[in-house]
């Protein structure tokens, strides 16, 4: 786990996040997962370049 948040009612329905990963190469993928307040959860990849 590279980040952990719990947010509440008062973040926008479509917010930014951004953050900072030291050590990964190229061709390492990252995923982000998340739930949201209605349990339903999604999870995105990318492949560091």
């Amino acid at each position: 786990t590279v980040l952990t948040a719990d947010w509440g009612p008062a973040v926008s329905k479509n917010p930014f996040m951004q953050f900072t990963l030291k050590g990964a190469k190229a061709g390492d993928k990252i995923a982000v997962t998340w739930k949201d307040n209605r349990g339903e959860t999604r999870t995105d990849e990318a492949t560091v370049s």
